[in-house]
């Protein structure tokens, strides 16, 4: 008899991190909701962390590949400037869209954090699948000396 599975398969690399263990429960290797959406914005920290060896100006046409994970360095554009805002949020859609199937309807915005240009923040707003439910769920990833990933569930 089939059953509804809450959350999702444990990805790999959570797999691998004996921390997340007590995410799972471990007779069925499945995540819970709550497992699923944490695992997301581990990815999400992962994927921001993570740079890839396209320039930023070649990054929308190219195909991805597994070699090419992570985002483009972003060092020399500024969360100041709109333009640069634009060309970074498309580039990090581009890369949750290849890296992150999880999510749908991505939308991306980035703001400049707390201490200047070089530091930004993503809003990050998607559609995740869990069952036959879909969430929309807000993450917020500050950038800098250690990234930090919040997540919230928006109210139906």
């Amino acid at each position: 008899m089939s059953r509804l599975i809450p959350g999702g398969a444990i990805p790999l690399f959570d797999k691998l991190d004996q921390r997340l263990t007590a995410a799972a429960n471990e007779t069925d290797q499945v995540l819970s909701a709550d497992g699923l959406e944490a695992s997301v914005a581990r990815e999400l920290a992962r994927l921001t962390n993570s740079r890839s060896r396209i320039p930023l100006s070649e990054f929308q046409e190219a195909t991805l590949t597994v070699l090419d994970y992570g985002i483009p360095d972003t060092l020399a554009r500024s969360a100041l400037s709109e333009r640069d805002k634009t060309v970074i949020s498309e580039a990090l859609e581009r890369a949750i869209a290849a890296f992150e199937p999880r999510l749908t309807q991505v939308e991306v915005t980035v703001v400049p954090g707390a201490s200047g240009k070089t530091v930004a923040r993503y809003l990050i707003a998607a559609n995740l699948r869990i069952a036959h439910t879909v969430r929309r769920i807000n993450f917020r990833i500050d950038t800098g000396e250690s990234t930090s990933v919040h997540s919230a569930v928006e109210a139906a």
